[in-house]
C-alpha cells in the first residue's frame, strides 16, 4: 500500500506524523463537522434520486454507497464535485476502491508470500498495479492544479493543506506530494471503510427485520423532524446496530504493522526492539471472555443500561493519539445515509445469496453484496 498511500497519517511515524496530525486536526473539530450535516444529506439525496428502476433487482450496495461516501469526502474536505472527475470511464471513488483490492491480491499472491515483497517486481500484475498507482497519483495532482487555477479558498482540508505552503516555518509546509498522500489517505478512509460499514449495517437490518419497526419509530421521532447533529446523536437504536456491525464485521479489524522502538513486555509476552506488531481487533471482539454469545448479532449489548464491557474489547476506531481522526464524520455519514435509504426503499437480499466473508483490502463479503430494492414512495423517486 505504501506506493499508493505514501507518507500520509495512516503510514507516517514519529515527529513527521505528529506534525501532520496537528496540521490536519483543525479540519476535524466536531463543531465544524456539525456544519457539514446538510452537505451530507444533500449529497445522499442527490445520489439516491439517480438510482434507475433497472438497477433495483441487482443493486450492488457497496459500490453505490461508496459513490455517496466518496462524493461526501470530496465536498466536505476538498470543496469540489468529484463526480466531475473520472478515470477510465468510472468514478474516482470506484477506481480507487478497485485499485486497493488489486494491490492486496498482488501482495497476498503465493509468489509474494513465499519469496517476499522483493519478488513483486517479477509479477506482471504488480507492474500493472504500479502503473495504475502512478496514474492515480498523477490525477490527484491534476485536482490540486485545478484548485490552484480556480484561486478558490474554502473552509476545507485541501485548502488548509495548500495554505501550509505559504508558512514561514519550513516544517509547517506540505509539498504537493505530501498533500496527495493525505488526500488519498482520507479518500480511502472516508470512502471505503465507511461505505462497507453502511452496507453491512443495512445487511443486518435486512437479516433481522424485527429492528426495522424500531428504527422507523426512532427516525419519526428524531431524523424526520429535523436532520441535525443533535438529533443524529439521539438515534441510539441505530447507533447500537452500527456498533454491533462494527464488532462483528469491522471493515478493518487489523492495523498496519508497527515496529517496536524498544524492548518491552505486553503482559507476560516479551516484545524485542524491532519486532513487527499488529493488533487484531477481530479476535478480541469475538472473545467469550468479554462478550456473551460473541457470534450472535445482539445490538442490545450496547444499550446505555447494558452491562459494561472492557473498553479495550471494543475499539472500532482505535485508541490513543493515533485513533481515527475521522470517526465522528464516519458515524454522521452512516446515520444519514442509512436513514435516507430506509426512508426511500424496501430492500432484501437477492434470492440464493449466501454471505461469506473474506479479507481483500478490507474484511468484506467474498461475493458481491447484492440487494433487491423497491421504492416505498414511487412519486418521491420520480420527482
Amino acid at each position: 500500500m505504501k506506493p499508493l498511500l505514501g507518507n500520509g497519517l495512516a503510514t507516517a511515524e514519529g515527529s513527521f506524523w505528529r506534525n501532520h496530525r496537528r496540521i490536519i486536526s483543525n479540519s476535524f473539530h466536531y463543531e465544524l463537522l456539525k456544519s457539514h450535516v446538510p452537505i451530507i444529506q444533500e449529497t445522499t439525496k442527490e445520489f439516491l434520486d439517480k438510482i434507475k428502476p433497472e438497477e433495483y433487482g441487482n443493486f450492488k450496495i457497496i459500490d453505490k454507497v461508496q459513490e455517496i461516501t466518496g462524493e461526501v469526502v470530496g465536498r466536505v474536505f476538498f470543496g469540489n464535485n468529484l463526480s466531475n472527475y473520472q478515470l477510465d470511464g468510472m468514478p474516482l471513488t470506484l477506481y480507487l476502491a478497485r485499485l486497493m483490492t488489486e494491490i492486496m491480491k498482488t501482495a497476498l499472491s503465493p509468489m509474494a508470500m513465499l519469496l517476499g515483497t522483493k519478488s513483486l517486481v517479477l509479477i506482471p500484475s504488480h507492474r500493472r498495479v504500479m502503473e495504475k498507482t502512478n496514474y492515480f497519483r498523477e490525477y490527484c495532482q491534476k485536482i490540486i492544479a485545478d484548485r490552484r487555477k480556480e484561486h478558490y479558498e474554502a473552509n476545507d482540508l485541501l485548502n488548509s493543506l495548500l495554505q501550509t505552503q505559504k508558512s514561514e516555518e519550513p516544517d509547517q509546509r506540505l509539498t504537493d506530494s505530501e498533500i496527495i498522500d493525505e488526500f488519498i489517505s482520507f479518500f480511502v478512509a472516508g470512502m471505503d471503510t465507511t461505505g462497507h460499514l453502511i452496507s453491512m449495517t443495512l445487511l443486518n437490518i435486512i437479516k433481522y427485520p424485527r429492528y426495522q419497526k424500531i428504527l422507523q419509530q426512532e427516525r419519526d421521532e428524531t431524523y424526520n423532524k429535523a436532520v441535525t447533529a443533535e438529533n443524529l446523536t439521539k438515534m441510539e437504536e441505530l447507533h447500537c446496530l452500527i456498533k454491533e456491525t462494527l464488532r462483528m464485521y469491522h471493515p478493518a479489524p487489523v492495523t498496519f504493522d508497527r515496529e517496536a522502538l524498544e524492548d518491552h513486555k505486553l503482559g507476560d509476552l516479551d516484545v524485542p526492539k524491532g519486532t513487527w506488531v499488529k493488533q487484531d481487533f477481530f479476535a478480541v471482539s469475538h472473545n467469550e471472555k468479554y462478550w456473551d454469545e460473541p457470534f450472535k448479532f445482539k445490538p442490545e449489548r450496547f444499550k446505555a443500561d447494558a452491562k459494561k464491557v472492557d473498553p479495550y474489547a471494543f475499539v472500532p476506531f482505535g485508541g490513543g493519539p493515533r485513533n481515527c481522526i475521522g470517526q465522528h464524520l464516519s458515524i454522521i455519514e452512516t446515520k444519514i445515509i442509512i436513514s435516507e435509504f430506509l426512508e426511500r426503499f424496501h430492500c432484501k437480499l437477492i434470492e440464493g445469496y449466501e454471505l461469506k466473508m473474506a479479507f481483500k483490502f478490507l474484511y468484506e463479503p467474498l461475493n458481491e453484496l447484492t440487494f433487491d430494492i423497491s421504492p416505498k414512495h414511487q412519486q418521491t423517486i420520480l420527482a
